[in-house]
């Protein structure tokens, strides 16, 4: 028995996604993808490719196996070594900031550190940011994830706003930090009961919201 229905309702509230926002991704209606949820239909093929692109899933787990949250938010099964710089036109470029950024912008009071580029295959409409945990970098007490792994986050647009809430985000202004989104008469990205950054336009391209994690082998 297909999967699909399944994941696609998992994938969704993974993402915090709603039916309509899930189906604006691929111009779908939010009726199909309340049919695929119920089992009442299924999506075509080149449906359930456009998926598996956008959420970097194999395909065949898509259809297969019951997506479990680890499976959707962790990418390490989908990179073979040999990927990387083999086939670069289905890669996307994205700014790393790994442990040595921060110690260098550290050592430097803030100045220019020395940027880096990875290429993984990833598909996103937002901007998208990796960075990797580290003692450099601070977050809640309660964090869930652990040091050296390394953090996807897409740019929070106005479009995403309404799947913020209780989410895992970044602030990339002048003091950094990993917190978790908080909706309310405001919407503000939480690291503690004294550090809180609040959304607005003026600040809208420092703030980030988690989209998948890769969790390095060391």
């Amino acid at each position: 028995m297909s999967q699909i229905g399944t994941n696609i309702k998992k994938l969704r509230k993974v993402k915090g996604l709603s039916q309509q926002a899930f189906a604006d991704l691929f111009a779908l209606t939010r009726g199909n993808i309340s049919s695929y949820e119920e089992f009442r239909a299924e999506p075509k093929i080149e449906v359930m490719l456009q998926i598996a692109k956008y959420f970097s899933i194999p395909i065949a787990e898509l259809l297969q196996k019951q997506l479990t949250v680890n499976e959707i938010l962790n990418f390490e099964d989908y990179f073979p070594i040999d990927a990387v710089g083999a086939d670069a036109d289905n890669l996307t470029k994205i700014l790393f900031y790994d442990r040595d950024y921060f110690r260098q912008k550290e050592i430097m009071a803030g100045g220019n550190a020395r940027i880096r580029f990875i290429q993984l295959p990833l598909d996103s409409n937002n901007k998208l940011l990796a960075v990797e945990t580290s003692s450099f970098v601070p977050h809640p007490t309660d964090f869930p994830i652990a040091e050296h792994s390394i953090l996807i986050f897409e740019q929070v647009t106005l479009e995403i706003l309404h799947t913020l809430d209780n989410h895992i985000g970044y602030f990339d202004g002048d003091t950094p930090f990993f917190g978790s989104y908080q909706v309310g008469d405001d919407i503000s990205l939480v690291l503690n009961d004294w550090k809180r950054e609040i959304y607005n336009a003026e600040a809208a391209p420092h703030f980030w919201k988690l989209f998948g994690k890769f969790e390095r082998v060391l």
